[in-house]
């Protein structure tokens, strides 16, 4: 999933080093930190190097002196806000590595006599030193305006398509939830009548989704849909849902396919299909830094009763490709004409399916013989794939050939026609005329 960034306009306060004076009168000799000011203590970390660091709280800022006897200013953020009660009601204060840069940024806590809660974020830059975060910070509790608008967003939303799911909490929390409800991403919401807008905690990315007429949620930047459900129920995979059976095994000898193969001369003459046989064979199957590398055959044996007589040259097609079991998208690969060799054939997928997403990185060649033993024609595709450890969804389908030269013509070009195309959504395809061979398994 894509999130944009977001530039904000109110509260994006870029803290910078304020002046070095001291507060109050100083007396040589004297140790500040015994004063009483001192509301916490902690660690920054800037370039490598860290610094021990006390911290003084006021309604406007949070001041961080170094821990020396001499009140010397080390650096400070300034709030977005006043906060009146901000040295009674302060709780705490971090300078974790919020954005994995190695620098410290700093997180203020505090809680209200009224219940409420002050979550402030800064994150660090090397130019402007802290800028103030408004998506990642938030005020919980209380009378806010927007907690109307929030209503409007509560609950379990599905994710159509992508099998995870949006939980919005009344606190304006979020999470993504995959099958098992595990959180893939989470932060926090902000919402008005003309959407929810949700902040990334780790990133602080904004994805924002737009209420439809017919009650679903609208997510420009994916072109995708959410609707509001009452469990998680997990979808199932588009082959099974489909009843498309996976019903070849690789090294286990030949399958038919009816009218797998076929002939015709110049632009169609003669056009006619007949059957032929497929197999697949593993030539090798290893995993290595979390990377499968799996090598296949796949042979298509053409039979001489397969291939009319024609007085001149012609044309001889199969059709095989490679498709994800979970969301069956077609791996989609260009039409390979006569013998090629890997390097005229190399392809990088991605899918996702559960919240997850898998690269899926092919090459293969094609190689045709002529007068193999009792076979007219022997075409075999060699295969070399590379995918996720964890990913098993890899399948090979031989497919059937369209009944007449103008869906064949146009079956050369569905790279173009239908790039990436779910298997069930392409028209020149009969998904349930083809072979499904399981490469993973």
């Amino acid at each position: 999933m894509k999130l944009r960034k977001k530039a904000f306009a109110l509260l994006a306060t870029l803290v910078c080093a304020v002046s070095l004076a001291a507060c109050g009168g100083e007396v040589v000799g004297d140790d500040w930190r015994v004063s009483g000011i001192v509301d916490a203590d902690g660690t920054i970390t800037h370039d490598g190097e860290s610094v021990d660091v006390l911290v003084a709280i006021s309604p406007e800022s949070a001041a961080f002196y170094r821990d020396a006897a001499e009140q010397i200013l080390f650096d400070s953020v300034s709030f977005p806000m006043a906060i009146p009660d901000a040295e009674s009601a302060f709780y705490a204060i971090r300078f974790d590595d919020l954005d994995g840069d190695g620098e410290s940024d700093v997180t203020v806590d505090f809680r209200h006599a009224d219940n409420t809660e002050t979550h402030l974020v800064w994150i660090w830059d090397t130019h402007v030193r802290y800028v103030f975060r408004e998506e990642l910070s938030y005020v919980t509790g209380g009378e806010d305006p927007s907690d109307d608008a929030l209503e409007l967003y509560v609950g379990l939303w599905e994710y159509v398509g992508q099998n995870f799911w949006l939980r919005v909490y009344e606190n304006a929390a979020w999470a993504f939830l995959d099958a098992e409800e595990n959180t893939v991403l989470n932060g926090t919401a902000v919402a008005d009548a003309d959407g929810i807008e949700l902040h990334d905690a780790a990133s602080g990315d904004v994805l924002r989704l737009i209420p439809t007429d017919d009650g679903e949620l609208y997510d420009s930047a994916n072109d995708g849909y959410l609707h509001p459900v009452e469990a998680i129920t997990p979808a199932l995979p588009v082959f099974e849902a489909a009843g498309l059976s996976v019903g070849c095994t690789a090294d286990s000898g030949t399958y038919l396919l009816e009218d797998g193969v076929s002939n015709y001369a110049g632009l169609g003459d003669g056009y006619a299909t007949a059957d032929c046989y497929w197999e697949v064979t593993k030539t090798g199957d290893m995993t290595h830094d979390g990377i499968r590398e799996i090598e296949f055959d796949a042979i298509c044996y053409i039979p001489e009763d397969s291939i009319p007589y024609f007085g001149e040259s012609f044309i001889t097609n199969t059709n095989s490709e490679l498709y994800d079991y979970y969301t069956g998208i077609w791996l989609t690969a260009a039409t390979a004409y006569s013998t090629t060799d890997r390097g005229e054939n190399h392809y990088l997928h991605t899918v996702a399916w559960n919240g997850q997403s898998y690269t899926i990185e092919f090459f293969y060649s094609t190689d045709w013989q002529d007068n193999v033993g009792d076979f007219a024609k022997v075409l075999t595709k060699s295969y070399i794939v590379y995918l996720p450890a964890d990913y098993d969804g890899l399948i090979f389908a031989a497919e059937a050939q369209p009944d007449n030269y103008r869906d064949n013509a146009r079956l050369m070009q569905l790279d173009s026609i239908s790039p990436e195309a779910c298997i069930t959504d392409m028209d020149l395809i009969d998904p349930y005329s083809s072979l499904y061979f399981s490469i993973c398994k």
